[in-house]
């Protein structure tokens, strides 16, 4: 059986189909952190991945952006809003506030700007070559 195999069968995200596979390794780690949680107060929109997949994307008014990243960042040393990151899987910098929030599931998942694109999630932000590494080895 293969990982998307089994994550299709893993209870805590059922609606995750094999075509989906963008950030599928990424989105299996952070439900074990996480596991289920409830919807944020925020509505939806979709966004298109470019597998052809479709997943609900929270709409979360900038004034909030703080917030919901306190309540979402898994790990101990927090990035400011304004701090510039690099996605791994499209090798692309981004600040912080760029940040997309996805309902995929039963959970709410932190990602980067590039998400449909590539499928970067929170575990992919690390600061950009020639900084000191961004390492997250200690979770909240």
């Amino acid at each position: 059986m293969n990982n998307t195999s089994k994550l299709r069968n893993h209870s805590l995200v059922p609606d995750i189909n094999s075509a989906n596979n963008l950030g599928l390794q990424e989105r299996e780690m952070m439900m074990q952190i996480s596991g289920p949680q409830e919807r944020l107060a925020y509505p939806t929109d979709t966004l298109k991945m470019a597998n052809g997949c479709e997943v609900e994307k929270y709409i979360i008014p900038e004034a909030d952006r703080q917030k919901v990243l306190d309540a979402l960042y898994p790990f101990t040393e927090m990035p400011s809003l304004d701090t510039v990151l690099l996605d791994l899987h499209t090798g692309k910098t981004f600040k912080v506030r760029d940040y997309i929030v996805t309902r995929e599931g039963d959970g709410n998942f932190l990602v980067t700007p590039y998400y449909a694109e590539a499928g970067g999630t929170v575990l992919d932000w690390v600061k950009p070559k020639g900084e000191d590494l961004f390492v997250r080895t200690v979770l909240k």
